[in-house]
């Protein structure tokens, strides 16, 4: 008699909107159509800001808020299954710090290159301040919590469950390394070795706030080294 496992079941829900989450998160942040009628009224520049940080509130829904729906609709579990969670706290600290040692000095190297000034920092504004600075640190922030609790949680956990750990391991990477072609070929392929880890050190600390907090030093540091060496952008000190 074929027995069908929770394991089984949530899998295929997990899979199937990671899948949805990625395409519309991808969508979304290819396109301006969604938002031209929210973003009309306003100068070019003014436009371009805002749909950077639609894009990213859209990334938040589709990546973070929908499988929160599904956790809570349609599966027996609860966030302390999938690592939203108090836990080794110290550990996730220490972490973090090595991985700020080794990464911020790349991100320096490689910040002020052609091909990333050409795509960071996202907001094209040729005149920054307070305001875009702290609205742009606000949506990464909110973004990235989002998109590693769909990763390095929803994800990953449910694949541990289902098929065991370096399995598990190895679907995220590849899922992660696929999600970025969209970028170019350089964050795609620095998306295996950095998958890889942040896989590995979410199981390790048992939560997916070392994910988090990495990805966000990546994200701040390069928009700010990106915007610090971009010769068209300013920053003003005024809101």
């Amino acid at each position: 008699m074929l027995q069908i496992h929770f394991h089984d079941i949530e899998i295929v829900w997990v899979l199937l909107f990671v899948l949805i989450g990625l395409l519309f998160n991808s969508y979304f942040s290819t396109t301006s159509k969604p938002f031209s009628r929210l973003l009309d009224k306003y100068p070019k520049e003014l436009a371009v800001e805002r749909r950077i940080y639609l894009q990213r509130i859209a990334g938040m829904f589709f990546l973070g808020f929908v499988p929160l729906i599904v956790i809570h609709l349609l599966l027996p579990t609860t966030l302390r299954d999938y690592g939203v969670l108090l836990l080794e706290t110290s550990a996730t600290l220490m972490w973090g710090l090595i991985f700020a040692l080794v990464v911020i000095p790349l991100i320096l190297f490689n910040g002020k290159s052609r091909s990333n000034l050409a795509v960071y920092p996202q907001i094209r504004s040729k005149n920054w301040n307070f305001r875009i600075l702290f609205l742009s640190c606000l949506t990464w922030i909110g973004y990235l919590l989002c998109y590693e609790f769909l990763f390095r949680g929803f994800l990953l956990f449910a694949c541990q469950r289902a098929f065991g750990t370096v399995p598990a391991v190895v679907i995220n990477v590849l899922i992660y390394a696929i999600a970025h072609i969209p970028k170019g070929k350089f964050e795609t392929i620095g998306a295996i070795p950095l998958g890889l880890v942040l896989s590995i050190l979410t199981f390790t600390t048992g939560t997916i706030w070392f994910a988090f907090l990495a990805h966000v030093i990546i994200a701040l540091t390069n928009e700010w080294i990106a915007l610090y060496h971009n010769k068209e952008m300013y920053l003003k000190f005024k809101f």
